[in-house]
């Protein structure tokens, strides 16, 4: 256990002074655990933090003595640049500002030498306008005759599409008609359909009454047979009876 004793406030301030140094930032944990590894002494967190606060306060005036003397070294050099700068400048305007004073001086040649040729060019302007006042016209013309072909052809369009509506319409009814002549037709082939079925139901009962007729005629003409050979043979008796016996005669 770390045995408590007073730590004295310029340790703590280098305490922290070697913290930042090894880039951690003083604060009491940090500070609590450097002094139990280095004696093992420990304090009151309020002694840590006034040290902390002295310390934060004397690093405060370092960086800003730091600031201002890397500022002192800068100054020579940004009042060097400044001046190289304003010097290029002034070279680079010098050059512009001649530039645009032979630019204009050549304009101003130009604009003297080019009086007769102004001229010139009016009147061409004046011909190359009238032919694009001419060409407008007939663009003008062409437009309207384009338009009474439009018009025309947008009427003709209506009537073919009436005269579409009422083919579709024709159509229609006639797609109505075929349907129902289809179903009459269908109709009419079940009806006939069972009609064969209702004939051919009837030959074969005729059939079967014909089979029948047949095996009545055959048993008929059996039984006629032999009631025939049984009344021959009770006739054939009755004359053995009928015969006069030897007594009689």
């Amino acid at each position: 256990m770390a045995r408590k004793a007073n730590i004295a406030k310029e340790e703590i301030i280098e305490a922290c002074w070697k913290l930042i140094e090894g880039n951690t930032f003083p604060n009491i944990p940090r500070l609590s655990q450097y002094f139990k590894e280095l004696d093992g002494r420990g304090c009151s967190n309020t002694t840590l933090l006034n040290g902390i606060n002295d310390w934060e306060e004397a690093y405060r005036e370092y960086q800003e003595s730091e600031v201002k003397d890397i500022g002192e070294q800068l100054t020579p050099s940004f009042k060097r640049f400044e001046r190289d700068v304003v010097q290029s400048l002034s070279v680079l305007l010098d050059e512009k500002v001649h530039a645009y004073e032979q630019q204009m001086s050549l304009r101003k040649e130009a604009l003297e030498g080019r009086g007769d040729s102004l001229s010139q060019a009016l009147i061409a302007s004046e011909a190359q306008l009238e032919q694009t006042l001419d060409a407008l016209q007939l663009s003008q013309a062409n437009e309207q005759q384009l338009q009474t072909q439009k018009d025309q052809l947008a009427e003709r369009l209506d009537h073919a599409l009436a005269r579409n509506r009422v083919l579709e319409k024709e159509q229609a009814e006639a797609s109505a008609k075929l349907h129902e002549a289809d179903t009459k037709l269908s109709q009419a082939q079940v009806d006939l359909a069972k009609q064969d079925q209702t004939i051919q139901m009837l030959n074969d009962a005729l059939m079967g009454a014909q089979q029948q007729i047949e095996l009545l005629q055959k048993q008929n003409n059996s039984q006629y047979e032999h009631l025939l050979d049984k009344a021959l043979h009770d006739l054939q008796d009755l004359a053995k009876t009928l015969k006069p016996s030897k007594s009689d005669a």
